[in-house]
């Protein structure tokens, strides 16, 4: 007598639809070959045949104590028949039956806990990432400052180039020199959005409000609070006008190479251009009856030529270049879309949410492959630090680093109750920099904490992430409101809600 574990998926997905618990028998229904099987087999096998079958289980199991190895009965027990059969009993029956074989030898993998060791290895306290020199911060020094910007973006290919978005509807691109103690700005252009009224104010103002390299690092986008978007070259000179935003631009992303643009605006509206000629391409208006609420404040590409944005009620939105439909959606979140991150290496989605929950999205798959709970207010950032790991930050304090391969939390740094606005990690993935409503930044060494984490097979708590350095703002009542990193992750740059940017170095 066998079963196949085909016949098995079929029997716990006919379960699943038969207990109303239909989202995950579609999910089985994705990842197996049942319906083959139903179309076969369906009107010959009735209702509750998995609950059927595991009841026989354990009472054969149960049986089987009964029989000694030479097939005589033992004595039977009447209080034992008298009570009732559970799966813990039967699990336990079997186990004494047929204990597990430990792996030995070349059967056995590096990974494999002996048995004698397992209890020493759940009750091993969690290691420390600090070191040593667990008391030692460096305290980080500013190099440079620029005119307040409520955003600024390092070049992608160039260490020397920076651009900050101001209040004054114009974009600056400074050339620094960086090779002495001292920096200096070399060459300032000045990129000019044309004074507006703005959408949601009686005011000109016109704001900055995003910024975005090319891949190449050759052209930088633009975005005001207008819904206008320019487009110019490294040196400060225009190349593009695209207009088709009628609100604040809150988002902008490039495709990877280069040759497309996503936009979203406050109103919810997603435009897909060309980079090229600066012509729109596709207009996605996602409406949620009654609702004038922001869906999401990020937009991704996962592909060249396949992106998500922000649906209603939470949900993401699979699209396709020339389809003006979308593909599919993504059901898990339930509020405001606030992070987005596409890892081409695992080809996995990561997305976080004001319900307070991360999760990882599988290609190919509709529900989410895990949920991260912990953060008690919204979630301020998102980011793989590799194929398994991801880190957070959030304005309840904390960052955190799980593991999608275990659905677990590995990491946790509290930082004294006080808020965290923003985060980012680097280019080299070896730090990451959080923003503080004091205005202070603090950098962890994330190189280090893997390295630790690597090393342990499991973990019994969460461990302290370490930290590299600290920058201690000396104004008041002005909070961080955006940090980019230098291409080489060497230094960064902090946008101030109400003061100049600061340009702070790890060397």
């Amino acid at each position: 007598m066998s079963i196949t574990s085909e016949e098995l998926n079929y029997l716990i997905w006919r379960y699943l639809q038969e207990s109303g618990k239909e989202v995950s028998a579609l999910a089985l229904q994705e990842e197996s070959r049942v319906l083959e099987f139903e179309e076969k087999f369906g009107e010959h096998i009735p209702v509750g045949t998995l609950v059927n079958f595991i009841q026989k289980g354990i009472l054969y199991t149960e049986s089987e104590l009964m029989v000694r190895y030479d097939g005589e009965v033992t004595p039977v027990d009447k209080e034992h028949c008298l009570k009732d059969f559970t799966l813990v009993q039967a699990l336990e029956v079997d186990r004494e039956r047929y204990p597990e074989i430990a792996p030995e030898g070349r059967f056995a993998l590096e990974s494999e806990v002996k048995p004698e060791d397992k209890d020493d290895k759940r009750t091993e306290p969690a290691p420390s990432a600090t070191g040593e020199n667990s008391n030692f911060i460096k305290t980080l020094q500013e190099k440079l400052k620029f005119p307040m910007s409520s955003n600024s973006q390092w070049n992608p290919q160039e260490n020397s180039l920076i651009a900050l978005g101001g209040q004054d509807s114009a974009v600056k691109i400074a050339k620094l020199a960086m090779d002495s103690q001292d920096w200096k700005i070399l060459e300032l252009f000045s990129c000019q959005h044309p004074p507006a009224l703005s959408a949601t104010a009686d005011t000109t103002t016109n704001s900055v409000t995003c910024l975005q390299w090319s891949p190449s690092g050759q052209s930088l986008l633009s975005g005001v609070e207008n819904g206008e978007l320019r487009l110019w070259s490294k040196d400060g000179k225009l190349q593009n006008i695209l207009n088709l935003h009628r609100s604040p631009i809150i988002t902008l992303k490039w495709n990877q190479d280069g040759t497309h643009i996503l936009s979203g605006d406050l109103d919810n509206v997603v435009i897909v251009w060309n980079a090229g000629t600066g012509t729109p391409l596709q207009h996605f208006e996602i409406k949620e009856p009654d609702s004038v609420e922001t869906l999401g404040v990020v937009v991704e590409w996962i592909g060249l030529d396949k992106f998500v944005i922000p649906g209603p009620q939470g949900a993401i939105l699979v699209c396709e270049m020339g389809k003006n439909r979308p593909l599919g959606k993504l059901i898990g979140h339930t509020k405001t879309l606030t992070e987005f991150e596409y890892n081409a290496s695992n080809n996995m989605l990561l997305s976080a949410s004001d319900d307070l929950t991360v999760r990882v999205w599988r290609s190919g798959s509709i529900n989410s492959l895990n949920c991260f709970y912990g953060h008690s207010q919204s979630i301020t950032s998102a980011f793989w630090i590799n194929d398994d790991n991801i880190i957070t930050s959030s304005i309840d304090g904390s960052v955190r680093v799980y593991s999608h391969s275990l659905h677990t939390l590995m990491a946790l740094s509290m930082v004294d109750g006080v808020p965290i606005f923003c985060g980012s990690i680097s280019p080299d993935k070896k730090k990451f920099a959080i923003g503080k409503q004091d205005g202070g930044v603090t950098i962890y060494d994330i190189e280090k904490l893997i390295k630790v984490l690597d090393a342990v097979r499991s973990l019994q708590e969460p461990i302290p992430i370490p930290i590299m350095g600290d920058y201690q703002y000396d104004g008041d009542h002005n909070s961080v409101a955006a940090i980019s990193w230098c291409y080489d992750s060497n230094q960064l740059s902090i946008s101030y809600s109400l003061d100049d940017t600061t340009a702070i170095s790890l060397g």
